[in-house]
């Protein structure tokens, strides 16, 4: 059996979304739906940066949803995660394409959240484009770093 395509109803579904509820809503109800996703793929439990990526990229591979790569800035006390790959709803989004970013950030939030990191992750939209998503997870100064 052949998997139908969903994105012709997907786009129509997301316009309408935005329409009805409006970006902050939308954003709250993605990120909810990307934490649901993060709890049905459990992730395994990761003792560094290098594992954390290759454990997600394994999850997210499943549903073609895209690739991370992670960047532990030390100097900063900040852990970049770059998205590249992923599906876009048309141009729908702020940048255009990334209409998805708050799902993304639900599941990447999800994750961490399962290794015991409770964190906001904040899309970075000055570094982000059509074709790549950036979040930012600030470790503050009392976090301790992975390593």
């Amino acid at each position: 059996m052949i998997a139908p395509d969903y994105s012709l109803f997907i786009h129509a579904l997301a316009a309408e979304l935005d329409l009805q509820a409006g970006p902050e809503e939308r954003d709250a109800l993605l990120h909810s739906v990307g934490q649901r996703i993060a709890t049905r793929l459990p992730l395994p439990e990761c003792e560094t940066v290098e594992a954390f990526e290759l454990e997600c990229n394994a999850l997210l591979s499943i549903a073609r949803w895209g690739v991370v790569s992670l960047r532990l800035q030390r100097e900063t006390r900040a852990l970049y995660i770059e998205l590249t790959g992923f599906p876009t709803v048309g141009s729908l989004g702020n940048p255009a394409g990334q209409w998805l970013s708050a799902f993304y950030g639900g599941v990447l939030e999800g994750w961490l959240t399962q290794l015991d990191e409770h964190v906001t992750l904040r899309l970075d939209r000055s570094v982000s484009r059509a074709d790549q998503m950036v979040f930012l997870f600030d470790l503050g100064s009392e976090a301790p770093l992975m390593r």
